[in-house]
C-alpha cells in the first residue's frame, strides 16, 4: 500500500475532517503570539523555504540569511489571494461544501507533512505542521506532493505544481506594497533588495542628447544612396 493518501481522503474526508478540527480548536497560542491563522503559517513556513530570511519562520526552519527574506516581502498574502481566485476545494461533495481554494491547499500541505514527519510536524510554536518543519524536511514533503501520481491531473495537484514557484515569484514582487488604488508603490519592495534592483530608471545619462549633435534632420539627409537594384536604399 502506498505510504501516502489516496486521492479521494485528500480531496474528501481528511480535508473536511481537518476544516472542522481546525475551526472547532480556533487560533492556537502561536497564532496569538504571531498574529498569523492557520493559512497564513502554511504560507509562510513555504515563503520562508523558497527565500529564507531573518524571520522567525526561518529560525524555525534551520535555514536563515541576514536580512528580509520571502516572509518579509508578504508572500503569504499573494498565496492566499491567488489560490482563493484560482480554485476552490470541495471537502463534503455530498453537502456541496467548497473550501477557499488557500485553505485547501493549506489543508493538503499539513496531510503530507503529517504523512512524512508526524511527530516532528508538532514539535513547534505552529498550528500548521509544515512550519514547525526543518528546511530539509519541507523539501521532502514538498518532493512527495510533486511525484504524487494520486494527485495527477486534479485541480489541487495542478495547484501543488505552482507552489514554489509562486513562492519565489511572491518573495521578489511587488504585491505587498503595490496599490492598486493609486498604481504605485507604497514602500520599497523587498525583492529589489534581494534582487540589488535600484528601481524605476528614467534612462542613462549616456542616452540623453542628439547623436553627433544634431538637432534636426530633413527628409533622406544622412541616407545611403538609393540603390537602383535594390529598390530602396542602401549601401
Amino acid at each position: 500500500m502506498s505510504p501516502f493518501p489516496s486521492r479521494r481522503a485528500v480531496l474528501t474526508g481528511v480535508p473536511a475532517g481537518a476544516a472542522l478540527a481546525a475551526a472547532s480548536r480556533g487560533p492556537s497560542a502561536a497564532a496569538d503570539v504571531q498574529g498569523d491563522d492557520y493559512v497564513a503559517q502554511a504560507f509562510k513556513g513555504l515563503a520562508a523555504y523558497a527565500v529564507p530570511g531573518d524571520d522567525a519562520y526561518s529560525t524555525q526552519q534551520g535555514a536563515t540569511t541576514p536580512r528580509a527574506g520571502g516572509v518579509a516581502a508578504g508572500t503569504d498574502r499573494m498565496l492566499r489571494e491567488t489560490y482563493d481566485k484560482a480554485l476552490g476545494i470541495a471537502v463534503a461533495p455530498s453537502l456541496q461544501v467548497t473550501a477557499p481554494g488557500a485553505l485547501g491547499v493549506a489543508l493538503v500541505l499539513e496531510l503530507y507533512a503529517r504523512a512524512r514527519y508526524f511527530w516532528e510536524s508538532f514539535a513547534g510554536p505552529y498550528e500548521h505542521p509544515f512550519a514547525n518543519l526543518k528546511h530539509a524536511a519541507k523539501g521532502r514533503v514538498l518532493g512527495d506532493i510533486d511525484v504524487d501520481p494520486l494527485l495527477a491531473d486534479s485541480p489541487i495537484g495542478y495547484a501543488f505544481g505552482t507552489l514554489i514557484t509562486l513562492a519565489a515569484f511572491g518573495s521578489y514582487g511587488e504585491y505587498a506594497v503595490y496599490d492598486r488604488t493609486t498604481r504605485r508603490l507604497s514602500g520599497r519592495p523587498v525583492g529589489w533588495d534581494l534582487a540589488k534592483y535600484d528601481g524605476v530608471s528614467d534612462g542613462w545619462p549616456e542616452f540623453h542628447g542628439y547623436w553627433q549633435g544634431r538637432t534636426s534632420v530633413t527628409d533622406g539627409a544622412g541616407l545611403p544612396p538609393t540603390n537602383p537594384h535594390s529598390g530602396g536604399t542602401g549601401a
